[in-house]
């Protein structure tokens, strides 16, 4: 029986280090089909990826391996969903791996909280440094409550980039969405999943979120609604349905507060439509 609390100790201490050491950098791809027939006959055949909450560095582990099986996967459509920095952290390591993506049919993105966390250098995104002429140092199409069209040979599919923090990020969705009235398919990216709930429920959208990490290791949804994480209660990885809506939560690549991730391991999503 003595030996018990050893044992006990000895087991958690292993699951810290691999919290801590291995899952952090064991990176998934996740495959899914999309279930809607009117993205399927704009987008037959093709595939997109979806990344989100990189929280680079330049020293990143990480960025090599997402770039070798972009390589390989060669999507249609690239997705970003935010948080390419850590807080105040290194926006130089972030834009030169935007630098390096490219797809036929578009990089599309949207900001995250963490990108606005220096106010002066999350311009860079966009803008060429203390001008507001459009950057040249990548080929990202930021949608900052905007929308664009893509054109294919078998239809066109609006995409929508919801921008803001938290509430002004839900604020924005049916204002944006509204412009959406011609019919066309819709992707909504969105960094905050929990504008999900202002979408209108016979939109026939799918958005694609991230920022909750999953958790970054598994805990009950009252204790997130304990601590203020209604995000992680209600939206904390997969994918949801409500109405005709679906929306997927990636659990990202990045980490955040700290370096821990045990059964959440980092993703990259394939969608095939």
């Amino acid at each position: 029986m003595r030996k018990t609390p050893a044992i006990i100790g000895l087991l958690a201490a292993a699951v810290l280090l691999y919290g801590f050491l291995v899952e952090p950098s064991w990176l998934e791809t996740h495959h899914l089909r999309v279930q809607d027939a009117a993205l399927h006959r704009a987008l037959a055949g093709r595939i997109a990826v979806q990344l989100t909450d990189l929280h680079l560095t330049a020293d990143d582990r990480l960025a090599g391996k997402i770039l070798e099986r972009l390589r390989r996967l060669k999507p249609d459509i690239i997705f970003l969903t935010g948080d390419y920095v850590r807080w105040r952290g290194d926006y130089p390591a972030a834009l030169s791996f935007l630098a390096m993506l490219d797809a036929p049919l578009g990089v599309w993105a949207v900001m995250g909280d963490y990108d606005y966390s220096d106010s002066r250098r999350s311009c860079l995104f966009c803008h060429r440094a203390g001008s507001g002429a459009p950057t040249r140092r990548h080929r990202v199409h930021f949608l900052r409550n905007a929308s664009a069209v893509i054109h294919t040979d078998s239809g066109a599919v609006r995409i929508v980039g919801l921008d803001g923090n938290g509430e002004e990020e839900r604020r924005n969705a049916e204002a944006s969405l509204g412009a959406g009235v011609d019919g066309l398919p819709t992707i909504v990216l969105s960094h905050d999943p929990l504008a999900f709930d202002d979408v209108p429920a016979d939109g026939r959208i799918l958005m694609l979120s991230g920022d909750t990490h999953g958790g970054q290791v598994p805990l009950p949804g009252w204790f997130w609604r304990l601590i203020g994480y209604t995000k992680n209660a209600q939206y904390n990885q997969g994918l949801f349905r409500r109405g005709q809506n679906t929306l997927y939560v990636s659990r990202g690549v990045g980490t955040s507060h700290v370096p821990i991730r045990i059964g959440r391991r980092p993703e990259l999503v394939v969608f095939y439509f």
